[in-house]
């Protein structure tokens, strides 16, 4: 870890919180005015690009071409940093909400912000509370919202992929959603786990062709979990620290 990201971080990290604190409070007040959650979307949307610009984080992206802009799809990416987050929020163009530990749901501000806008609290310890949700969810997806979860549960420490959890595919079954597998590279470079250090340089978003409900409908949950992580696993590959 270079000096120069250490005295860059002690005035990025101090912005980054204090543009979070101002943006999420604006979500939550236009949340007042709009419930369907897209003014909350944006106003997300513009904190993820913020970041980005202010991290000097070049993203690349790929695969876009595989998605129609009028239909949901449940999004299923490798968990590597907060900048996969900001990542999807900066480059996907369209209407989504992320499936987001519950915990995350009691932050000041950021938890506001995701309890106002829709997104999916998933709890492991209250299982039936998580699969009532995923049902609810459902019926958006089908009539156009996406979801951006990660399969895995939790961001990973270094570079191995860790196993998919079953709750994920639940999640898309229910729905009768079009899948999306994303390959998410380099992104614990800028900011590994842990960590408040933020390292400018790139990252990549793939985005694989979509697998179709029709195509893994009849798949059990821990086939289809492993079959979703070998796609994104075939384009994964280490960055050099």
């Amino acid at each position: 870890m270079s000096f120069s990201a250490k005295v860059h971080s002690i005035w990025r990290v101090p912005l980054i919180l204090s543009m979070t604190a101002v943006l999420a409070t604006l979500s939550v007040f236009s949340s007042l005015f709009d419930s369907t959650g897209r003014t909350q979307h944006w106003w997300a949307r513009l904190w993820g690009r913020f970041i980005i610009f202010v991290s000097r984080v070049k993203v690349e992206v790929s695969g876009l071409e595989h998605i129609e802009r009028h239909r949901g799809y449940v999004f299923m990416a490798n968990h590597l940093s907060m900048f996969d987050h900001w990542a999807f929020l900066a480059e996907l163009p369209l209407q989504f909400r992320f499936a987001a530990k519950a915990s995350l749901f009691k932050i000041p501000f950021l938890g506001w912000h995701l309890q106002r806008s829709g997104s999916i609290a998933v709890d492991r310890y209250h299982p039936r509370e998580t699969i009532r949700r995923f049902r609810e969810i459902g019926d958006k997806i089908r009539s156009g919202l996406s979801v951006v979860i990660y399969p895995e549960g939790a961001r990973t420490w270094g570079d191995a992929m860790a196993p998919f959890k079953r709750g994920s595919f639940m999640l898309a079954k229910h729905a009768r959603a079009p899948i999306v597998p994303v390959t998410i590279i380099g992104a614990h470079r800028r900011l590994e786990r842990g960590s408040f250090i933020i390292q400018p340089g790139e990252m990549e978003l793939i985005f694989h062709p979509v697998v179709e409900f029709e195509d893994y409908k009849g798949i059990k949950l821990d086939a289809l979990s492993n079959m979703i992580r070998e796609i994104i696993q075939s384009r994964y590959r280490q960055v050099p620290s």
